[in-house]
């Protein structure tokens, strides 16, 4: 018996590079914002695998570049920047009730 590699979606086709681009600008459209490598590890319906994202791209950040997407940084979270204030050594410095405005 020989092992077949099965690159077909879960919708039945085969992940083109057009069909991955719709489906991460549906995403987008729908979350405002796209999915962490966490999520595309963990699975994410109507986006294709994280393995198949590494078969074709190399990196999830290289898919993204290739679709225009911004890439964030390693650890970077989707959602609101910070706005704490840091002293000089980057640490966080407490927010005081006149920068909690």
């Amino acid at each position: 018996m020989t092992r077949t590699r099965i690159n077909w979606s879960n919708a039945g086709g085969r992940w083109s590079k057009e069909l991955v681009e719709y489906a991460l600008d549906r995403y987008h459209r729908r979350h405002l914002r796209t999915p962490t490598v966490r999520e595309l590890r963990a699975g994410v319906a109507e986006l294709p695998s994280h393995a198949t994202i590494r078969r074709m791209y190399g990196s999830a950040s290289r898919m993204y570049e290739e679709h225009g997407y911004r890439v964030r940084p390693r650890g970077g979270q989707p959602g609101r920047r910070t706005t704490l204030d840091r002293d000089s050594g980057g640490r966080f410095l407490p927010k005081t009730a006149a920068s909690s405005g």
